[in-house]
């Protein structure tokens, strides 16, 4: 498996229940949307705009896995301190195992259908992550994380579309290759929005 190409679209995949698709057509503001397309534009056919819309959340959801995990990583306070090249020579590297823990992300994307001046909607999309890492370690060299040596990842995750669930993912396995070479390496310093915390040291 690349896990330069392995996204949340993988791991999800693409196949969403018809019943819960049914129930988001029935949204007032698919509704309304549906009701402003047919009225303006006669030429469109509402089945094309209601395909692109469905197609474009796969889309959103290629979000790279290994993204997600650096990102508060590399926030980290505890590797702050490999940023120091006077007590850490950029020319050694350094391998830093981590404890088992868990990572939350959260995405807030939106789908916007637009026909100026006429209206505009605005279609809200909630992706939620949470993955557990056991016996995980990064290889850090010149305050960057240069490798991620893998251990065992589980995940599960929820998308949902103005509070109907379109695709979910119990908690599973999630194979990754044993080393992960991050090329130039992320520098160390200020994440996003995702959590992490720690449940337990490994042996």
């Amino acid at each position: 498996m690349d896990s330069n190409n392995y996204t949340l679209l993988d791991f999800f995949g693409q196949k969403k229940d018809e019943s819960n698709l049914k129930q988001l057509h029935s949204k007032e503001v698919i509704g309304k949307l549906k009701k402003q397309l047919n009225e303006e534009c006669q030429t469109h056919e509402w089945k094309v705009v209601w395909k692109s819309i469905i197609g474009h959340i796969d889309k959103l959801l290629k979000i790279n896995i290994v993204e997600i995990m650096m990102r508060p990583w590399k926030n980290y306070g505890g590797l702050a301190k490999y940023k120091d090249p006077q007590k850490y020579p950029p020319d050694r590297t350094y391998i830093v195992p981590l404890l088992e823990h868990t990572i939350s992300s959260s995405h807030n994307p939106q789908i916007v259908v637009e026909l100026e001046p006429l209206f505009k909607t605005t279609i809200p999309v909630d992706i939620t992550v949470e993955l557990l890492l056991k016996g995980f370690a990064l290889e850090i060299q010149a305050g960057k994380i240069k490798k991620i040596h893998t251990g065992e990842c589980k995940g599960s995750g929820l998308v949902q579309c103005m509070n109907v669930t379109l695709l979910r993912k119990e908690l599973e396995n999630i194979a990754l290759p044993g080393i992960i070479d991050l090329g130039e390496g992320i520098r160390i310093g200020k994440g996003s929005t995702e959590s992490i915390s720690s449940s337990q040291t490994t042996a």
